[in-house]
């Protein structure tokens, strides 16, 4: 997708003579699409639906986004797959009907606590990438991390002592995230055992490692995720950020304070995190039944 992009720019430059200005904009909407695919274990232009593009507007109102830019953000993408259907490179424009749609707010799916255990346990095997597999997931719904920050996470960005480790997010922001206990035995086990085997010359400075000894990308961590809720039985569609979503609201669920999930996932703004309270059903109606005088009554309401 990086390489359409790339012509796609290329062509509104030399043939369409647009200003710098607006060539950075329609770039930097682009990426952001792209990322968000590939957040999702996606590259291919040839593979994206309608669905997908409504999703990333979801997914940018999420974060903030307002209906100016979310409005721009479509426009971009709209031009983007109209030079593609003009360039042959797909079959037809799947956006030309597409108007600025109203995104609704969109409540993420998370696991419950038990298939989030069940997740982690599905990888119990002792070679390099049985133990590898184990670690990402147990890491990746300990921390809520992204999957981009997982496998960007470095061996020295690791303490063990503390129990904490530093991530580099979105923006080229560094936050500190804790891990518990489960997930240090994970990495230790597979630092120990599995990653020598992946890197015996010690020269990648990379925790999680591909079976050729480079960096884990994305598309593995994704299939990581997927396989391991093949193995556990979990029927629900699994990727990283579900594990993200998981950990936020079993932290929300336990009694964390909204604005240190806050501070532990980097979201930039309380208002992405404040969605979780609304994923969080079953503390809501704990809540109602425990305060509202008349949630336990059984008692009808009076006719209106």
């Amino acid at each position: 997708m990086l390489t359409c992009i790339q012509d796609f720019l290329e062509y509104l430059t030399l043939e369409r003579h647009l200003a710098k200005q607006s060539i950075v904009s329609y770039r930097y909407d682009l990426v952001a699409f792209r990322e968000f695919l590939a957040e999702m274990g996606r590259d291919e232009v040839t593979g994206i639906t309608r669905d997908d593009i409504y999703a990333f507007l979801a997914d940018q109102q999420l974060h903030g986004i307002k209906e100016k830019s979310l409005a721009r953000r479509l426009s971009a993408i709209k031009s983007f797959f109209r030079f593609l259907a003009l360039d042959h490179v797909i079959p037809h424009d799947i956006t030309e009907v597409m108007t600025t749609p109203q995104v609704p707010q969109h409540i993420p799916e998370y696991l419950t606590e038990d298939e989030a255990t069940a997740l982690v346990n599905a990888y119990q095997g002792d070679t390099p990438m049985e133990l590898r597999n184990r670690a990402v997931v147990e890491l990746l719904y300990a921390t809520g991390i992204r999957v981009s920050e997982c496998c960007d996470l470095r061996l020295a960005s690791v303490n063990f002592t503390e129990g904490v480790m530093r991530v580099i997010g979105k923006g080229s922001k560094e936050r500190v995230v804790p891990f518990g206990r489960p997930a240090a035995l994970a990495l230790e086990m597979y630092l120990q055992k599995g990653r020598p085997e992946l890197d015996p010359l010690h020269r990648q400075p990379y925790v999680f490692l591909g079976k050729r000894g480079g960096r884990l990308n994305r598309r593995t961590a994704w299939d990581i995720v997927e396989q391991g809720g093949v193995i556990a039985g979990i029927t629900k569609k699994l990727h990283p950020h579900l594990l993200r979503h998981s950990c936020a609201t079993h932290l929300l669920a336990h009694g964390a304070d909204l604005r240190v999930i806050q501070e532990l996932l980097g979201h930039a703004s309380i208002d992405t995190t404040q969605l979780y309270t609304h994923a969080d059903t079953s503390r809501l109606q704990q809540t109602f039944l425990k305060f509202h005088p008349r949630a336990t009554t059984g008692r009808p309401p009076p006719d209106v």
